[in-house]
């Protein structure tokens, strides 16, 4: 051991140089699950990066994905599902591969509100944003309080091409 004492005086008298700080024990664990959730986050915002290149949308996608953890799904003009992020399955049980080529009215139900889904579906066809709360299901049928956040996207042309929702339980 007396031979790495001076090693360690040595390393000693370096950090103290250095402007980094150390964190408490107490920290490591907080830290550690900040980086855990966005090494999560990664490969789906990869992904969008790649779906969103041409898009014409100014809304801060990866902000609403990150911070406030929404689910993300874009469907095509014909409200086929042609992405869902990872964190799907943690709201509703699908996995993203199970709902890709599907309408998002899969996630409705005998509960789900008419007078709410017209309102999506008036929305959806004037090219609106809109913002409801509407009662969807799980793939286990249990049912949630859904907030939707929609908005089409068009093309850098001004072209209708894609349709985003941030979703979140209430």
């Amino acid at each position: 051991m007396e031979e790495l004492k001076g090693y360690d005086q040595m390393m000693a008298r370096y950090y103290e140089k250095m402007n980094n700080y150390s964190l408490p024990l107490l920290s490591w664990e907080f830290y550690g699950e900040h980086h855990t959730t966005l090494e999560s986050f990664k490969d789906d915002l990869s992904t969008l990066k790649k779906l969103t290149k041409n898009w014409e949308f100014t809304r801060n996608y990866s902000k609403e994905f990150v911070e406030e953890q929404s689910v993300i799904v874009i469907t095509n003009p014909n409200l086929k599902i042609v992405y869902a992020s990872q964190n799907i399955r943690d709201l509703n049980g699908y996995s993203p591969e199970e709902v890709i080529g599907n309408s998002p009215k899969m996630f409705q139900g005998k509960g789900t509100c008419a007078e709410t889904s017209a309102k999506v579906r008036n929305a959806v066809n004037n090219h609106t944003p809109f913002e409801v709360t509407i009662l969807n299901y799980r793939k286990d049928l249990t049912s949630y309080q859904c907030i939707i956040k929609g908005f089409p996207v068009h093309d850098k042309k001004g072209k209708l091409i894609n349709y985003i929702a941030f979703e979140k339980a209430a």
